[in-house]
């Protein structure tokens, strides 16, 4: 379903009826489309329509309303779908927004509203597809591959997963219309899902010099001299941002953020590196991969670079995109390394 600008007024007074708040058209007011009644007080309402809803889909959106004078109490936003960080975007914004696939949130004078809705026709409810790990490695796998169409028996020889749970990922990535008709990715919508459903595990270290001692690098599985296809530790977020040329400025003595291939490599660093007394002792940041291919596809740094091998640029901007401020604005400033496809 792609909603046109009647059909989404429509079905914002159905969801605001099903919230039990009285909307009907805007009669009096030129610049509202819809006018609210809430303990009695009116809400004249601007309608905005999408069919997509991504944070980079926003910004132009956003920057044409901020420089328009209006006088309506509430912007809404309706689409078919509104990723998780497109809604972050909105909220900072103070902007409403029906995600028809079943939520409202409605923000005015003295009024939140945050509620789920019956879905809008033909518009599927949201499921949880990143339920199981092997939808996200999927995911990951077709973004790094955006260019090449997913074959189910391919992704599970990659995967090293079984060809019904591969099928029944893929299926669902494209009943959720994130993968098209020739099994390849839509861009930025997937990329924005799968960040949503991007939470690895962390914890942190103190004495991260002691990685320069061979038997301690040997212990951890460090790998630094191993990529482009060996299996060790990648790193991540601002710091290798900054390392691939992105606009991330990196202070002195930072603290690295690394990705550790499991749960047991993560327990052996802190007992070998000590765990900090505070925030202020920390020498780096342990991640644990959510999906392998994190600290098995990792790049060389330039000379002037970092001293230690890169997680893929895919998985450093999805660390971003978990930050809705400074992240998002790296993310939207930077092309990766020519031979990485742009996929947010």
């Amino acid at each position: 379903m792609s909603v046109d600008r009647r059909g989404a007024i429509d079905a914002a007074i159905a969801a605001f009826t099903a919230a039990g708040i009285t909307a009907k058209i805007a009669a009096e007011s030129p610049e509202a489309d819809l006018t609210l009644e809430i303990n009695g007080v009116p809400l004249d309402i601007e309608v905005e329509v999408a069919a997509t809803a991504t944070p980079d889909s926003l910004v132009n959106q956003l920057r044409r309303r901020s420089c328009e004078r209006s006088h309506v109490s509430a912007h809404l936003l309706v689409a078919d779908r509104i990723v998780a960080a497109a809604r972050e975007v909105l909220r900072e914004r103070g902007w409403s927004w029906l995600d028809l696939r079943g939520h409202l949130h409605l923000s005015g004078p003295g009024v939140l509203v945050d509620t789920t809705v019956p879905a809008a026709q033909d518009v599927p409810r949201p499921v949880d597809l990143f339920a199981g790990k092997v939808a996200l490695e999927a995911a990951c796998a077709l973004l790094l591959a955006p260019g090449r169409p997913g074959s189910v028996r391919q992704l599970a020889r990659e995967l090293h997963r079984s060809p019904s749970s591969v099928s029944a990922a893929m299926n669902s990535l494209r009943e959720a219309q994130l993968i098209d008709s020739r099994g390849l990715p839509v861009t930025p919508e997937l990329f924005w899902e799968t960040a949503s459903a991007w939470r690895p595990a962390q914890t942190t270290v103190a004495r991260v010099a002691l990685l320069d001692d061979p038997t301690i690098a040997g212990a951890l599985h460090l790998g630094r001299d191993e990529p482009p296809t060996g299996i060790g530790w990648a790193l991540t977020d601002t710091m290798a941002a900054a390392a691939y040329g992105a606009p991330a400025g990196v202070r002195a003595g930072y603290p690295p953020d690394f990705y550790v291939p499991d749960t047991t490599t993560a327990h052996r660093a802190e007992t070998l590196l000590g765990v900090p007394t505070s925030d202020a002792a920390r020498g780096a940041t342990i991640r644990i991969a959510p999906v392998p291919q994190v600290c098995s596809l990792r790049f060389s740094a330039s000379p002037d670079g970092p001293p230690w091998p890169l997680a893929h640029p895919l998985f450093v901007a999805l660390d971003l995109a978990a930050d809705p401020g400074r992240g998002r604005e790296i993310l939207e400033g930077w092309n990766p390394p020519q031979e990485v496809t742009r996929v947010w």
